[in-house]
């Protein structure tokens, strides 16, 4: 359980730092899942937010995992 939290925790500072300083690519993963609900705008809309979302989310399941090893 611990790897999987730190796995996440890296997964989502990535997701964040892409949100945040690669939106373009973003913009080429939503062109591959066009059908879903994401969509360029709605990811411009949101762009901060879920950066912030995702580096605490990150942070957070990283400091669970590091307090447990």
């Amino acid at each position: 359980m611990i790897f999987l939290k730190l796995i996440l925790g890296l997964f989502f500072c990535f997701i964040g730092y892409c949100f945040l300083y690669k939106p373009q690519k973003i913009y080429n993963i939503s062109d591959l899942i066009k059908d879903t609900i994401l969509n360029n705008s709605y990811l411009s809309m949101i762009r901060q937010k879920a950066a912030l979302f995702f580096w605490l989310s990150g942070l957070l399941l990283l400091y669970m995992a590091l307090s447990k090893i």
